[in-house]
C-alpha cells in the first residue's frame, strides 16, 4: 500500500469550516443587522419617517443542496424517521440515505478508496473502519472543534482515532455494563443491592447462583469474533494494553493475558458457573434473550438491553433487573464497547454540508433522541444529566460511571484476523482442549502473524 495522498481539505480550510462557527448555529440565529452609518449634519427639514423594515428571515444555510449519507442497515429506522427529517428541516438540504450491511460496507469502502469515489459525503464508521480506511478514505478530523470534542465522552472519541488522528465522530457511548437478576439474588441468599465489586466476588456470587437449572452468568463465546470481544471486556480491567500503541505487537502471552484466559477457563470448565450455552452464542441479541428468560444471574450487556428486560412482551424479569459497572480483575472495572459514529469522505465535494451533519449528530437535541428514542447511551456527556433522560433511562447512570474505566476495542485494520485467532483457540480451550497458557501462546502466534503480514504490505 502506498503512502496515502494528502487530504484535499487543507488544514487551513478545515479549521475555517470547523472554527468559524457551526452552520447549524446559523440556522437558529437571525441575520445580524447592518452596521449603522456614520453621523452626518442635520438636514434643513425634518426627515420623513423611515419605512418599516421587514422582519429578518432566518436563512437555511444549505437550501437546495444534497447530502449523501452511507450507513449500516441496523440504523435504518432511527436515521430515516428521526434524524433525516430534523436535519432537512434545520438546514434546507436534501438527504439521500443509503444503508448496507457491515460486511458489505467494508467491501464498498475498499472500492470507494480505490476509485477515489466522492459520491457519498458521509460514511458510517466504527473503530475498525476508522483504522482500516482512515488514512486513505476518511478525512482527518483532528481540527474538528476542540470544545465540541471535549464535550463528548472521551472514551468513544478516542476509539474513533487511529495512530493519533481523529477519523470519526461518535454519536453514542455504547459500552457494556453489568446487569443482574434481583430475584435470583434473593433466592441464592445474596443481597440484591450489593453486586460484586471484583472478579473474585463475581465468581463467588455466580457459584451460589448456579443451581436449579440456573447459571451465574452467560457470555458470548461462539463464532464471529465474539470470544475476542468477551475476552476484551475482562482483559481491559487488568489495566494492561493488549495491543501496543504503534499497533504492531499483540500482548496476549503475558501475565495479564493468562489471568484473563484462566478466569474464563475456571468459570466454564473448572467450576462450571458460566453457562456453556454461550459457546455457541455469537450475538448479544441471543445472549439477552437467555437472560430475559430468568435463568441467568447476571451478564454484561449494552445499555439498550435494559429496556428490553423491562418490556413485558419479551421479558420474564420485568422489575427484577438492576444495573451497575462490570467487576474487574485488577482495576475496579473495565468494559468492551460498540462505539459508532460517522466519518467524512475525503473525496466529497460537499464537505461544509458533511461537517454540518457531523455536528448535528452530537448536538444536544439529537443526543437526547439517541437516548430516549434509540435507547443508546449518548456521546454528549451533558445528556446523562438531562432530567428526562435520567427518569426514562436509569441504566445510563451505570454508563456514566462505566465510561471512566478502560474500554478499548482496539480498532485496527486487522481486528477480524486477531478475532479469528481468539475464537479458534479460546473457544477450543473452553471446550476442554489444552490449558490457558497454551491458549495464550497459540493466540499470540496466530494474531502476531496476521499483524506482521498487514504491516509488511504498508509502506
Amino acid at each position: 500500500m502506498s503512502n496515502p495522498m494528502k487530504s484535499p481539505l487543507s488544514r487551513r480550510r478545515f479549521l475555517k469550516l470547523a472554527g468559524t462557527g457551526s452552520a447549524l448555529a446559523a440556522v437558529s440565529a437571525a441575520c445580524a443587522p447592518a452596521a449603522a452609518p456614520a453621523p452626518t449634519a442635520a438636514p434643513a427639514k425634518p426627515a420623513a419617517p423611515a419605512a418599516t423594515s421587514a422582519p429578518a428571515v432566518i436563512a437555511k444555510p444549505f437550501a437546495g443542496k444534497e447530502l449523501t449519507v452511507f450507513a449500516g442497515n441496523h440504523h435504518d429506522t432511527n436515521v430515516r424517521d428521526l434524524w433525516i427529517p430534523l436535519f432537512q428541516e434545520k438546514t434546507g438540504a436534501k438527504v439521500t440515505y443509503t444503508s448496507i450491511g457491515g460486511g458489505d460496507a467494508d467491501a464498498k469502502y475498499a472500492v470507494f478508496l480505490a476509485s477515489q469515489d466522492g459520491s457519498q459525503d458521509v460514511l458510517y464508521s466504527w473503530e475498525t473502519f476508522t483504522a482500516k480506511y482512515g488514512r486513505g478514505l476518511f478525512e482527518d478530523l483532528s481540527g474538528f472543534k476542540k470544545p465540541l470534542l471535549d464535550s463528548l465522552n472521551a472514551v468513544p472519541v478516542k476509539a474513533l482515532t487511529f495512530l493519533g488522528k481523529q477519523y470519526g465522530i461518535p454519536f453514542d457511548s455504547n459500552m457494556a455494563i453489568f446487569m443482574w437478576n434481583t430475584e435470583l439474588y434473593q433466592k441464592a441468599g445474596l443481597d440484591p443491592d450489593k453486586p460484586p465489586e471484583s472478579w473474585t466476588q463475581f465468581a463467588e456470587h455466580s457459584k451460589k447462583l448456579t443451581k436449579d437449572g440456573n447459571y451465574g452468568t452467560l457470555f458470548t463465546l461462539g463464532d464471529g469474533n465474539s470470544s475476542f470481544f468477551t475476552f476484551l471486556s475482562i482483559f481491559n480491567s487488568t489495566g494492561a494494553l493488549l495491543l501496543s500503541e504503534d499497533q504492531k505487537k499483540i500482548m496476549v502471552d503475558t501475565p495479564e493475558g493468562l489471568q484473563t484466559m484462566t478466569a474464563f477457563y475456571d468459570g466454564v470448565v473448572k467450576d462450571k458457573w458460566i453457562d456453556p450455552a454461550g459457546l455457541t452464542i455469537n450475538s448479544s441479541i441471543e445472549q439477552g434473550k437467555v437472560f430475559r428468560g430468568g435463568k441467568i444471574g447476571h451478564y454484561y450487556a449494552f445499555p439498550n438491553h435494559y429496556g428490553l428486560a423491562m418490556d413485558a412482551t419479551q421479558s420474564q424479569i420485568v422489575g427484577k433487573v438492576k444495573t451497575g459497572i462490570i467487576p474487574g480483575l485488577k482495576l475496579r472495572s473495565g468494559s468492551g464497547n460498540g462505539f459508532e459514529g460517522y466519518s467524512m469522505n475525503r473525496f466529497s465535494k460537499n464537505k461544509e454540508l458533511a461537517m454540518a451533519w457531523l455536528e448535528f449528530t452530537v448536538s444536544p437535541e439529537v443526543q437526547k433522541l439517541v437516548a430516549l428514542k434509540w435507547g443508546r447511551a449518548p456521546a454528549l456527556a451533558a445528556t446523562f444529566n438531562d432530567a428526562e433522560v435520567k427518569a426514562a433511562a436509569p441504566q445510563f447512570a451505570a454508563v456514566a460511571e462505566q465510561v471512566k474505566y478502560p474500554a478499548p476495542r482496539y480498532g485496527s485494520p486487522f481486528y477480524f484476523d486477531v478475532g479469528t485467532a481468539f475464537n479458534d483457540h479460546m473457544n477450543k480451550l473452553l471446550k476442554g482442549e489444552g490449558t490457558p497458557k497454551q491458549a495464550c501462546e497459540r493466540v499470540q502466534v496466530d494474531a502476531q502473524k496476521a499483524i506482521d503480514e498487514y504491516w509488511a504490505k504498508v509502506k
